[in-house]
């Protein structure tokens, strides 16, 4: 009797932790190949995005490029952001199926970004870079419109994610 009860109890834990669970958990991580840089130089930054959860996670192959969407976020010595004249903004364009990533636990997809140091910062001095991530599409477009799969979809609702800091050194 108590055999039968102990598989019972396991048997209804198990279905119970798997029902409606939507442990997804996406992870940013930024690159950078050296840690100085010339004003004049190019930076080249690698961007991942990681499913860090224990389930399958499917998100956009474009990254939103802009303010509210995929945005590099630069700071001074004094912990003050710092803003350039250079913007960048990407509307990307209406996403088709074949647009999404099927993210396993530990699978990643990533990016380089290359731009002129001036379009990052605006003097020399030391600096630190983030990413924050926050995907362009909503639940409800990608599963009404987009006839997405029934595994959890990284959307705008689930907020930002922000990555690791690098420390970045500019001379002129």
């Amino acid at each position: 009797m108590r055999r039968l009860l102990l598989i019972v109890a396991l048997v209804c834990a198990t279905s119970i932790s798997q029902a409606g669970t939507d442990d997804a958990k996406l992870g940013i991580r930024l690159r950078i190949k050296r840690e100085a840089y010339s004003l004049g130089s190019n930076i080249e930054l690698e961007i991942v995005r990681e499913n860090i959860g224990h389930n399958s996670v499917l998100v956009p192959r474009w990254w939103g490029w802009g303010a509210t969407r995929t945005d590099i976020l630069m700071f001074d010595a004094s912990g003050h952001e710092v803003r350039t004249d250079f913007l960048a903004d990407e509307l990307p364009p209406l996403p088709q199926p074949y647009d999404f990533v099927l993210l396993d636990p530990g699978q990643f997809v990533g990016t380089r970004l290359t731009g002129r140091a001036k379009e990052f910062v605006n003097k020399p001095g030391d600096y630190v870079f983030v990413v924050e991530y926050t995907s362009y599409l909503s639940e409800d477009y990608a599963r009404q419109l987009m006839k997405m799969p029934d595994v959890p979809f990284w959307s705008r609702e689930r907020g930002p994610v922000t990555s690791n800091k690098i420390r970045v050194h500019i001379t002129r």
